[in-house]
């Protein structure tokens, strides 16, 4: 008796292991293989996305109410400077450099002086 109850105890154990999960699907060839998921955390930012992240920081900067610290005078005038009158943030700074984990941290910024941290973590070494 015991015996049967060990053979049924294995062949229900290799019964379970029997079941292979079927292959994965080989990638369609027509879904380009480089490009980036949409929310891929180091994905290069489009000209749209940094456009949008412009308009959210000039709208930080512009509303900062009482807020009048020297740094922050400084950074909002530069950012606004390069959004509101010459447009070169967007080519220069932030097409190159910024990923979308950075435009989620200002995303989520609600303040100058939080988009200023932003600001400090982007890598513009790469």
């Amino acid at each position: 008796m015991r015996c049967w109850a060990i053979t049924i105890a294995v062949a229900l154990a290799a019964g379970c292991g029997a079941n292979e999960a079927p292959p994965a699907e080989a990638p369609s060839s027509a879904s380009p293989a480089a490009a980036p998921a949409a929310n891929d955390p180091n994905r290069r930012l489009t000209k749209t996305d940094c456009e949008s992240l412009a308009s959210t920081i000039i709208d930080a900067c512009n509303n900062r109410g009482n807020d009048r610290s020297s740094e922050a005078n400084g950074w909002c005038s530069e950012m606004l400077r390069r959004n509101e009158g010459d447009h070169s943030w967007i080519a220069s700074d932030c097409e190159p450099h910024f990923r979308y984990m950075d435009a989620f941290c200002f995303q989520g910024a609600n303040n100058a002086h939080s988009m200023m941290d932003c600001d400090r973590t982007v890598d513009r070494t790469r």
